[in-house]
């Protein structure tokens, strides 16, 4: 018996006309580096800005005798409780440091009667074995120090001794001299005390301190000593 009902109609596909993509979030890209970063680090003692090479020489001399005149003024007035006592440290440089080791070794082996050349030598070798002890020292008691940092330290807080050096050479007097070379002793060393104290744990800045309380010692015997 034939059937009145129509076919069902043969399927369609619907998946590739009624598809509809789903857009994909675009994702923002990483924002751009602070054009301040090597100027931070140039800050804290790293060295010095990229764009020095082509600066004038005259603004090259200006910045590093800004540099030790304010490093200067940190030995001439020390102060162990300043905002920063640690900014020496860290801006370490070493035209100061040897001028005045110059100066100490021009001082001493002029007032040498004899043997002027190794007197001038051994105030410099006196110098870079401290420097040495001093890192190796700071580096043991779990500190933070470089080389050249304890070679600058060194040098700049040496300034009071190089006054007393001086002193020493306008006027022969041992008494004089024992007096001068003490005040000066005590000066470098307190001048240098605020600088240790920011490279190891406060807990160790006396056994820090002791090297560097040894060399001035080495360096105000040294002055006594020369006639």
């Amino acid at each position: 018996m034939p059937s009145n009902l129509r076919p069902p109609p043969p399927p369609t596909s619907t998946t590739t006309t009624n598809y509809k993509p789903t857009p994909v979030p675009s994702i923002p890209s990483p924002p751009p580096l602070p054009s301040s970063g090597q100027s931070n680090i140039a800050a804290t003692g790293f060295g010095s800005p990229p764009n020095t090479l082509t600066e004038p020489v005259w603004d090259t001399v200006k910045r590093d005798l800004s540099r030790i005149v304010s490093n200067l003024k940190l030995v001439v007035f020390p102060n162990p409780y300043r905002e920063d006592p640690g900014k020496a440290l860290r801006d370490w440089d070493l035209w100061g440091p040897f001028f005045f080791i110059v100066f100490l070794g021009l001082t001493l082996s002029w007032s040498a009667s004899v043997k002027k050349s190794e007197v001038f030598a051994v105030a410099f070798a006196l110098l870079a074995a401290g420097a040495v002890i001093l890192t190796l020292n700071v580096l043991l008691l779990g500190g933070h120090i470089i080389f050249f940092q304890s070679l600058s330290l060194l040098g700049y807080c040496l300034f009071p001794l190089d006054v007393g050096a001086f002193i020493c050479m306008l006027k022969d007097n041992v008494i004089l001299k024992v007096v001068v070379v003490c005040v000066a002793l005590a000066w470098s060393s307190w001048a240098a005390y605020p600088f240790m104290s920011t490279a190891v744990n406060p807990r160790r800045k006396a056994l820090a301190l002791y090297p560097v309380v040894l060399m001035y010692v080495s360096v105000g015997f040294l002055i006594i000593a020369i006639d």
